[in-house]
């Protein structure tokens, strides 16, 4: 059934070094609709120059992009790496600028930066020389976080969309925000948690089979359960970072299983007649278990409303 509602576009930018994190942008937008656009009449749309934009002549390149792009936007996110990007005549970067139109206009800016490690051969000193520059500047001028790998990129924004989404849907007349409980009635909130609840359940079916599958399959390495369990880890941080108000422990049990998980990632296995070896499935047994029970109780809770 056809539904009205609103868009948010949020604009992507980068430096072309940051080329997994304009992948996992779209990614964590994606998620976000998955879950939330059908109860809140709201989508978002990830714009990105090398998707949206169109070619026009005129004007320098960069002010196309800003017409085209930056000024229909409501949000920017931004990641950076090693560069800063190439100046526009206008500031530092065509990053930079587009960053700046926002900050200007008062429209929301998340920024990351990436600590991550690099091949010294690769970078070009003289870039990183200005994104430090720049980045210090940002420092006086407002909040911006760092993260070492592209997982903790994925948990810091999906965190910070869900709660910029937040605020944003207040700002909005047209739309709701589906764990607001000030904005839904009691059946509405039981409804969105019931749904929360069925699609988490089939999460964990699907994990389930997933696991045991190659667990029964007489493996010969961990590679392919650690594989598993690393698109488990992608999951359950999805769904926490779903949960932006929580009475029932919900979200700290799951993160307590991502720490699990992020352990039982790093599990070396040893020549002592397969112990070790066992003690890899046991250990992925023994979170899902830990998953199921969560869905449990969270679906007690549903029954007992």
């Amino acid at each position: 059934m056809a539904q009205a509602g609103t868009i948010f576009r949020v604009l992507v930018a980068s430096p072309s070094d940051c080329t997994c994190e304009r992948k996992i942008i779209p990614e964590v937008i994606a998620a976000w609709n998955a879950v939330h656009s059908l109860s809140s009449s709201a989508i978002i749309e990830p714009v990105l120059w090398e998707t949206h934009s169109r070619p026009e002549m005129g004007n320098r390149p960069q002010e196309v992009i800003n017409q085209q792009l930056v000024a229909s936007c409501d949000l920017v996110i931004g990641a950076f790496w090693t560069r800063l990007g190439t100046p526009t005549g206008v500031a530092e970067s065509g990053t930079a600028e587009e960053i700046e139109h926002f900050r200007e206009a008062g429209k929301p800016v998340l920024l990351y930066f990436s600590s991550a490690l690099v091949v010294p051969e690769s970078l070009d000193a003289e870039q990183y020389q200005a994104l430090t520059r720049y980045k210090e500047r940002l420092g006086q001028k407002g909040l911006y976080f760092k993260y070492e790998t592209l997982a903790e990129f994925r948990e810091l924004l999906q965190r910070h969309l869900a709660g910029q989404m937040i605020e944003l849907l207040k700002q909005n007349p047209t739309t709701k925000f589906p764990l607001e409980t000030d904005s839904v009635s009691a059946t509405e909130q039981l409804q969105m948690l019931a749904k929360f609840c069925a699609d988490f359940e089939a999460f964990l079916r699907r994990l389930a089979v997933e696991w045991e599958a190659e667990r029964d399959s007489d493996p010969y390495s961990t590679d392919d359960g650690k594989y598993i369990m690393n698109r488990a880890a992608e999951e359950v941080l999805h769904w926490r970072s779903m949960i932006t108000e929580d009475n029932t422990g919900l979200s700290q049990s799951l993160g307590e299983i991502l720490k699990r998980i992020r352990t039982h990632q790093r599990h070396q296995t040893y020549i002592d007649g397969g112990v070790s070896f066992k003690k890899f499935w046991d250990e992925g047994d023994e979170i899902i278990a830990a998953l199921r029970e969560q869905a449990s109780r969270l679906r007690g809770l549903i029954n007992d409303a």
